[in-house]
């Protein structure tokens, strides 16, 4: 029976899944890494949201999850938002055409603003979002639901880009260059006291 002790210790556990807890300074494993790895990239995505301050943002906040599951020596984090995510990315283009007037309201007469041009994003609404995606932030700023609703079926949704952003810093920034330094760390330390603690149990009778 083939003894798993130096894989377990370079690996770090031999569990299903895990929930990142905090980062760890000097990481001595693959898990140590990937917990850091799974923290960065959740306190990325919320703060590109944060930045792009659109409405109702709350429910994609609360949706950022990155578990992390290993499968053998295999480990795979996969980063779980809301459906709606990438509407908010790219933007969404209204129903109202460029010039198009308001025919009610307030601001009758006035034309509509057009939040994102046709050609800047593959979605489009035909009904506006649902009325629960934008209750609370409508309530929050005391207006009407469904008048919100309507605004934004007919302006649309800019761009926010946030997940581009993050995406970025993730591939190419410091979270990219932090990744590398914690593989360098975990390599080092989880391989020599792997190796140490081998020949320790070989050397038993």
């Amino acid at each position: 029976m083939t003894d798993n002790s130096l894989h377990n210790e370079l690996i770090g556990f031999d569990k299903g899944s895990f929930k990142a807890s905090g980062i760890v300074d000097r990481p001595r494993n693959i898990a140590d890494v990937m917990n850091n790895l799974s923290i960065r990239v959740q306190e990325e995505v919320r703060d590109q949201i944060i930045k792009a301050d659109f409405q109702g943002n709350d429910n994609l906040l609360q949706s950022v999850s990155m578990p992390v599951t290993i499968f053998g020596s295999q480990f795979i984090a996969t980063l779980y938002l809301t459906d709606y995510y990438d509407y908010i990315n790219k933007g969404v283009t209204g129903i109202a055409e460029a010039g198009e007037k308001r025919k009610s309201g307030v601001n009758k007469g006035k034309a509509w603003q057009i939040k994102t041009p046709r050609s800047n994003t593959p979605y489009h609404f035909v009904n506006g979002p649902p009325v629960s995606a934008i209750k609370r932030y409508s309530l929050n700023k005391g207006l009407n639901p469904f008048a919100v609703r309507q605004s934004i079926a007919m302006q649309g949704i800019r761009a926010s880009k946030f997940f581009d952003k993050a995406f970025d810093e993730i591939t190419e920034g410091m979270i990219y260059a932090n990744l590398l330094s914690d593989l360098r760390s975990a390599g080092q330390t989880a391989l020599t006291e792997g190796i140490k603690n081998l020949f320790k149990k070989g050397g038993k009778k």
